[in-house]
């Protein structure tokens, strides 16, 4: 399965403010009577819900399931004890983030059905809301792991059965963390992280003072805004013109990635980047350095055309942006006003990856796979959307909430739905939005 072409949404200001206003409302009722009933939910349902894979598949793609069950926080029952079934991403009393279901049919599949829909942006340049991914496990470090194959030893003892490295195919494909950076204590913005990512740039230029936010958790109340996922990388159909010839040490790459995620990373695994502003964007109180006036003249700029995180700092919403403010020049304008040939210079923001041995106590990889394509039936009537909120339960990006509701209510994008079934979805998700403040 696969996505056929983008599909944007586009929410306008009238839609937040009637979004936003509703929250308080009994909305849920007056969708309900709106809409009969046979008319939510009915629709062809070929797509599955997402399960969790197997302890065989784990062990055929080179990873090593006892660690997942004892240190990955994997969903499942290990020991007689129910891991993560409940608490974020789950945001409501007696919210499940799993249930058991003997429904599944595929052979790699187990019968674990995952309700925790996580969204986000896929990393193709558009912005759009509509990338769904399920976070099953947390992998710290590389003993996660099994050592590569030599020769041909028994795929599910020792490794990947094709004889490659699961580390090595994971690596091509990133999930942008944006963690929060203001401190909850002096309530400023932290321009580094701590840890090993401490002072990324290698400049050297920051005190060892520097206060730093924390990288020990990627759960969503640890977020500032919005996942972004690489999945468009080597698409299946070609379309991103990378071309491998070989396998393994032999390959050949024409372009930029050897693996495809869909066809390669049949775990679904991503290394996570993790994104953050830095000292000439927030300043630093160690030394006194204030913000650049280019950085806060882009920051106010990016602000405007994508709208400001929990932090109070702007979303980043695709590659173009990240890269551009990182002071990589990038095709046209990324950010309204500004050349993409002319990045700041100083970079206003910086990524950098956990330490793979485990050293910063957070999350190095996740296996968190993508749904392929969302659409007729793979967001189960009882799954819910797990995305960051304001201290009010608002969500950041209310179009997430709106594209679940329409793709769990009609099985389709609210950009190929009728008038009335998108009216319907947008009174359900104002419901469906509210939830606890992200700082809980």
């Amino acid at each position: 399965m696969k996505k056929t072409g983008t599909i944007r949404i586009v929410i306008s200001a009238g839609l937040l403010l009637m979004l936003c206003s509703m929250l308080s409302s009994p909305v849920w009722a007056q969708a309900a009577s709106t809409t009969s009933s046979s008319t939510i939910f009915n629709f062809p349902k070929f797509n599955p819900p997402p399960f969790d894979f197997n302890d065989a598949f784990y062990g055929f793609n080179g990873m090593d399931v006892n660690l997942l069950d004892s240190m990955g926080q994997r969903f499942g029952t290990f020991n007689g004890k129910a891991v993560r079934q409940t608490g974020p991403p789950a945001f409501l009393p007696g919210q499940l983030n799993w249930v058991t279901d003997n429904s599944n049919t595929d052979p790699d599949r187990n019968n674990v059905r995952i309700l925790a829909t996580t969204g986000g942006y896929p990393d193709d340049g558009t912005g759009t809301p509509t990338e769904f991914i399920s976070i099953i496990a947390f992998v710290t470090n590389q003993n996660f792991f099994l050592p590569a194959p030599i020769g041909f030893n028994p795929p599910d003892t020792n490794g990947n059965a094709r004889q490659i490295h699961m580390s090595d195919i994971v690596s091509n494909f990133e999930a942008y963390a944006a963690l929060r950076q203001r401190d909850p204590v002096t309530g400023k913005l932290d321009p580094t992280p701590c840890g090993t990512m401490f002072n990324n740039s290698g400049t050297g230029n920051l005190p060892a003072n520097t206060p730093c936010f924390n990288v020990t958790s990627v759960a969503t109340p640890s977020l500032r805004q919005d996942w972004r996922f690489a999945t468009n990388r080597n698409a299946i159909d070609g379309s991103d013109n990378n071309a491998v010839t070989g396998s393994g040490t032999n390959a050949v790459i024409t372009n930029n990635t050897p693996y495809g995620y869909f066809c390669d990373d049949l775990l679904g695994m991503w290394i996570i980047t993790y994104i953050w502003y830095n000292e000439n964007s927030v300043g630093n109180p160690a030394d006194g350095t204030k913000p650049t006036q280019q950085c806060l003249s882009m920051l106010a700029s990016l602000a405007k055309k994508n709208g400001i995180n929990l932090d109070g700092t702007p979303i980043i919403k695709t590659a173009d942006e990240t890269n551009f403010l990182e002071g990589s020049p990038e095709p046209g304008s990324p950010i309204p006003g500004f050349p993409g040939s002319n990045p700041p210079n100083p970079a206003c923001g910086e990524e950098g990856q956990e330490d793979v041995s485990g050293a910063d106590g957070g999350a190095v990889w996740l296996i968190c796979p993508a749904i392929p394509d969302p659409r007729n039936g793979a967001i189960a009537p009882d799954a819910f959307l797990d995305q960051v909120r304001t201290s009010g339960g608002i969500p950041i990006d209310p179009g997430l909430t709106l594209n679940f509701t329409c793709l769990k209510f009609f099985g389709a994008f609210c950009s190929e739905l009728t008038a009335s079934q998108v009216t319907t979805a947008q009174m359900a998700a104002a419901t469906a939005a509210t939830g606890p403040p992200s700082s809980q």
